[in-house]
């Protein structure tokens, strides 16, 4: 394992499917760094036996290299300890398959952006507003929408059973969900405006066929031309978000603690 990094000759590289590698965060305390666990399928690629294999963790400026063996013999970390990536981010990963051979160092394949699979997720579906939890020292919770990523709300994970308290209180859904929903929402409104998703994944394209789809929202922000309609948008999204989920009955109804 290193942090430097390798200049390689990429020319004619293969992409990688992700369904090779398979990546899940682990649990840890809250002085802990971030701990990654990761499986690796490659064998049926048409790469050489003896091609190396690296995944590389990283957010913006911080990141790690993980040298996993070769595709033949890998010879994976058990727990890839995160300990100079950026603690309070989304991290996320890079996997790559490097000519061991006769033209060393060449990049044969490599699968980009990668993102560790959330608790939330089934087999054939991937939640649109994974949960993470990380350190954020004195803040409670988070969203976290950066070029090219979904929306990802993170809690922090120094308060103990706060994932829980999430997943059990009422009062705290109620209380947290609308409010990050909304910021999602709004982020949603300005990049349509700015022509962003030129170049992005299709985060918005998801989040707009939820709203229509799930909470029945009627229109397309994107086509409104005045700041009020773009608002009242919003407000009518996050209110049937909140009908959708009982969350004013389930208030009402909890017991008092």
């Amino acid at each position: 394992m290193s942090t430097a990094k390798r200049r390689i000759n990429s020319t004619g590289r293969k992409r990688i499917g992700r369904e090779c590698i398979e990546i899940s965060m682990l649990e840890t305390g809250a002085d802990e760094p971030l701990k990654a666990k990761i499986d690796l399928k490659l064998v049926d690629q048409g790469f050489p036996a003896d091609a190396r294999i690296a995944v590389e963790a990283y957010h913006r400026s911080s990141g790690m290299r993980f040298d996993c063996g070769t595709v033949s013999a890998p010879n994976v970390p058990d727990v890839l300890v995160l300990s100079e990536v950026e603690q309070s981010a989304s991290v996320l990963f890079r996997l790559k398959v490097v000519d061991n051979g006769d033209d060393p160092g060449k990049l044969l394949g490599s699968a980009e952006r990668l993102k560790p699979r959330d608790e939330n997720d089934s087999e054939n579906r991937r939640s649109i507003f994974p949960i993470r939890y990380r350190n954020l020292r004195h803040d409670v919770w988070k969203v976290q929408i950066e070029q090219g990523d979904s929306p990802v709300l993170i809690v922090n994970k120094r308060i103990p059973g706060f994932s829980h308290k999430l997943l059990e209180s009422p009062m705290m859904q109620g209380l947290l969900l609308p409010a990050a929903l909304r910021i999602v929402l709004s982020e949603l409104v300005r990049a349509s405006e700015t022509g962003e998703s030129e170049d992005e994944p299709g985060w918005k394209e998801e989040w707009l066929e939820y709203c229509r789809g799930e909470l029945g929202a009627e229109g397309d922000p994107r086509e409104f031309t005045d700041e009020n309609s773009k608002a009242d948008w919003i407000d009518d999204v996050v209110m049937r978000f909140c009908e959708n989920l009982s969350l004013i009955e389930k208030i009402r109804n909890a017991p008092e603690e």
